[in-house]
């Protein structure tokens, strides 16, 4: 299974697919430290919606750069659906980790912060970027040619996903509250990125739980996703 991760990123990287998400995010890292001193979890809670848009970003061009016959070749060497899913899941989770560590340590080395960060803010951050990452990947998965095969509109709902998320605190704001409960259908990114920004004043055991639910809800998506695929491996 390693051996086939392995092989994806090489197959995705000799492409180069991924340069043009990679560069946009970093570009934006850059253009928020372009001057300081800079807030910690403030700062850290934006980069981590960047990581949030990014990831979704690279996990669909991941996602779409191979063929269906090569996919199909990749799942009789390793024998079953549900191992081609958790080699392109363990794929995706590595750049997710890479531009975490980015994100984290820029503004440290480069001393973007008014402040010394503290070792609970900075295991703090490292997790929500971590959620946010994996987040934005498991959206993808939902709208590659393999699920959706107009390639525009599995794109189009992407970004509409990614927006209503990251917006999802003042749109549930505007509902009745009769309906309040529907902010915990969205994918929980405007929550996140709240606990992160305002760690100072809300409860600690809140923010972790917050990020917690994020987990969950990653866990939910990928479970689902699972479900689909080989349901639909079993009916071709």
């Amino acid at each position: 299974m390693f051996a086939l991760t392995r092989f994806l990123l090489q197959s995705y990287t000799r492409k180069h697919a991924y340069f043009a998400a990679f560069a946009a995010t970093l570009i934006s890292m850059g253009l928020l430290y372009s001057y300081k001193p800079n807030p910690v979890m403030d700062s850290y809670a934006v980069t981590s919606v960047f990581l949030f848009i990014g990831s979704a970003w690279i996990a669909l061009s991941f996602l779409n750069h191979a063929g269906p016959q090569q996919e199909q070749l990749h799942m009789i060497h390793i024998g079953s659906m549900r191992k081609y899913l958790l080699s392109q899941i363990t794929a995706l989770i590595i750049p997710v980790i890479l531009l975490t560590f980015i994100f984290i340590l820029y503004p440290i080395v480069f001393r973007m912060f008014g402040e010394p960060v503290r070792f609970h803010e900075l295991m703090l951050a490292i997790c929500g970027h971590l959620v946010m990452g994996i987040l934005g990947f498991a959206l993808a998965l939902f709208c590659q040619k393999g699920l959706m095969a107009n390639g525009t509109r599995a794109t189009s709902i992407l970004l509409i996903l990614m927006i209503v998320s990251i917006a999802a605190k003042s749109l549930t704001g505007l509902l009745p509250e009769a309906l309040a409960w529907l902010r915990w259908i969205l994918p929980p990114v405007s929550l996140m990125m709240n606990g992160l920004m305002n760690s100072k004043s809300i409860p600690t055991y809140e923010v972790w739980g917050t990020l917690g639910y994020g987990l969950f809800y990653f866990a939910v998506l990928v479970l689902v996703y699972t479900a689909i695929s080989v349901r639909r491996d079993a009916r071709t």
